[in-house]
């Protein structure tokens, strides 16, 4: 096996009842970084516990990659449900527009012409009159 190939493999998985570790993936990814200074200290002939305590350094190395990793993945689905909510309220917004304009495109596009040719142009406003078009198909 090579070296990308263990790095490339998710420790933490998004599932839909929430975000699971890959153990065998931590103790694969524990084993792979570990195995050069395990062999370095079977050579040195150290005692049995020094090889255990480089094991588990290498351990907490791949079980706070598995965290930071799972972090990675709660804060993407936290910011994909608030992109989804700011998505829906625009959408809303732009009926809710349209519907004041009596769902007619002509007032729509009038009202957008005039906004571009108003004193102090609102570009939000022209941005929100546009959506509103487009809500409605037309």
């Amino acid at each position: 096996m090579t070296a990308t190939m263990h790095s490339n493999q998710p420790l933490a998985v998004a599932t839909v009842a929430g975000i699971t570790f890959d153990f065998a993936a931590i103790m694969r990814r524990a084993h792979h970084e570990a195995r050069f200074a395990l062999q370095l200290s079977r050579a040195r002939r150290e005692p049995a516990s020094a090889r255990h305590a480089t094991m588990s350094r290498f351990l907490k190395k791949a079980w706070l990659a598995a965290k930071a990793e799972a972090f990675c993945l709660r804060r993407a689905a936290e910011q994909e449900v608030s992109t989804r909510a700011y998505l829906a309220a625009r959408a809303a917004e732009a009926v809710s527009l349209a519907a004041s304009f009596g769902d007619d495109p002509d007032a729509i596009r009038w009202e957008i012409e005039r906004e571009n040719y108003r004193q102090h142009f609102n570009p939000a406003r022209a941005d929100a009159l546009r959506a509103a078009l487009s809500s409605m198909g037309a």
